[in-house]
């Protein structure tokens, strides 16, 4: 269960990297979202959420975001998040500026929501999770220190 091949979506995990990489084309429906999620679930369900480093997510070529799809993926995630421990970074490739505004908001990608980045290329999206790996590192070192 480390892929899934839908017609608009593209997943899978990578075990060396520990990285779960998601592309989607075209249409995006909730059908679609829900599809993923559920693929997302039993995978976190079967490696432990513990051990992902990081989800890429790559919207780059869709096309459009159906009305349905967006509160439906928002949905999905916060019940994945409240189902699972998600205590990992998540970084979203864009575009462009219309992407990113059709997804700040309902994946709640907001400055206090570290955990999130929009990003414009693959190398920025690695560059992310490895950043947001060592903070987590730096603030467990400065609280052992306190």
């Amino acid at each position: 269960m480390t892929s899934l091949h839908i017609d608009k979506a593209h997943a899978h995990y990578d075990p060396e990297s520990r990285i779960v990489y998601v592309t989607y084309r075209g249409l995006l429906t909730s059908e679609d979202s829900t599809k993923v999620y559920h693929w997302l679930h039993e995978l976190m369900v079967q490696l432990g959420s513990e051990n992902l480093h990081g989800e890429i997510w790559d919207f780059r070529d869709v096309q459009e975001f159906l009305p349905d799809n967006l509160m439906d993926a928002r949905k999905k995630s916060r019940g994945l998040n409240l189902r699972i421990n998600v205590g990992f970074p998540v970084a979203m490739i864009v575009k462009d500026f219309y992407q990113e505004e059709i997804l700040r908001g309902p994946m709640q990608n907001v400055p206090e929501n570290t955990r999130k980045a929009i990003v414009r290329s693959m190398d920025e999206a690695h560059q992310f999770l490895t950043e947001w790996h060592a903070a987590q590192t730096d603030d467990a070192e400065s609280l052992a220190d306190s």
